[in-house]
């Protein structure tokens, strides 16, 4: 289902792994001492688009790694003065599909969670979740599953891009 979004759309939120770094590496050490690190396709490009017409943060569940090691593996690939904000699990002590978690982003960015866009690979954590606290929220996932295929979806990080700047 092709994403829309009610205006105005005042911050957005991106899911860290798997959405915009790969999560291809040792799942019990920190991202930003991997060995190699490696940006998603269509990262850099969407997050250029979106950069300077609103605030643009990290929304992470990551519990390996904190604050400093995100911002770490975000420079290392060149995507890190992207971002105004990193809301991540390790330091809020709550997970995207909880209250407390939009009630801090919400707060932090003084924007009310009906005007945040968030975009991220878990269907669960990163679009059913934020969207039931009001999160303007869609699935990046190359293909839907049959019983998917109402879900706001976009296959690339681009494509949700221009879809924001519509909205703002």
């Amino acid at each position: 289902m092709q994403p829309t979004f009610t205006p105005p759309i005042r911050a957005v939120c991106f899911d860290w792994g798997g959405t915009l770094m790969s999560e291809a590496g040792p799942a019990d050490m920190p991202m930003g001492v991997w060995p190699e690190v490696r940006a998603m396709t269509g990262a850099r490009d969407a997050l250029a688009m979106l950069h300077g017409h609103v605030p643009l943060c990290i929304a992470t569940n990551a519990s390996v790694s904190d604050t400093s090691q995100i911002e770490r593996a975000l420079a290392r690939v060149g995507l890190g003065q992207f971002f105004s904000h990193v809301f991540c699990y390790t330091e809020l002590g709550c997970r995207k599909d909880q209250p407390a978690f939009w009630r801090a982003v919400s707060e932090r960015l003084d924007v009310p969670a009906t005007s945040i866009a968030m975009v991220g690979d878990s269907l669960d954590q990163d679009m059913r979740g934020p969207a039931r606290f009001g999160v303007q929220s869609v699935w990046f996932s190359a293909t839907a599953a049959l019983g998917e295929r109402d879900v706001p979806r976009v296959a690339q990080l681009p494509e949700f891009a221009r879809l924001v700047l519509q909205a703002l």
